[in-house]
């Protein structure tokens, strides 16, 4: 009677093994809003750390980049099979090349410097460090759609 007691134990704490390996929503909830690491550790580390939640901003900010990105890379082939120069001689190269690897390197880069600035986003940077990272995230948003309006400027001349 006792090891049908213990062997019913080692079942059910083996099933509970089990179903906490398995994903659901609660886990994705409690990943995603839960326990995340907001803030520095120490008052004297918020400059320059890590942290696992980064906010609704730097979300909005690198969406719309990417958008912008995309919106770029549509009016450039536009432009130029409108007769217009890519005056950036690595993406002209590629426009020349293939048209899908210029897509493909545009968006992987632009994703890429993304996830560097994302991820270092409490850093300051450039001489003594007197920009934080976040705002050149930010800053990155009005000038990327100064270019996309330029774009549609020029296609609306042509």
């Amino acid at each position: 009677m006792n090891t049908e007691k213990q062997q019913t134990e080692s079942d059910t704490q083996e099933q509970r093994a089990i179903d906490r390996r398995r994903p659901n929503w609660l886990t994705v909830y409690g990943a995603m809003f839960l326990n995340r690491r907001r803030d520095a550790r120490r008052d004297g580390d918020h400059i320059d750390n890590y942290t696992d939640w980064y906010g609704h901003l730097p979300l909005f900010a690198t969406v719309t980049i990417i958008l912008l990105c995309f919106a770029d890379a549509f009016l450039t082939t536009v432009l130029i099979s409108k007769g217009a120069v890519e005056l950036n001689i690595l993406m002209d190269w590629l426009i020349q090349r293939d048209i899908h690897m210029f897509a493909i390197v545009k968006m992987a880069v632009t994703g890429t410097a993304l996830i560097i600035l994302v991820i270092h986003l409490n850093f300051r940077v450039f001489y003594k460090k007197y920009i934080a990272v976040r705002y050149v995230l930010y800053a990155m948003v009005p000038v990327y759609s100064l270019l996309i309006y330029h774009e549609l400027n020029m296609l609306a001349n042509i």
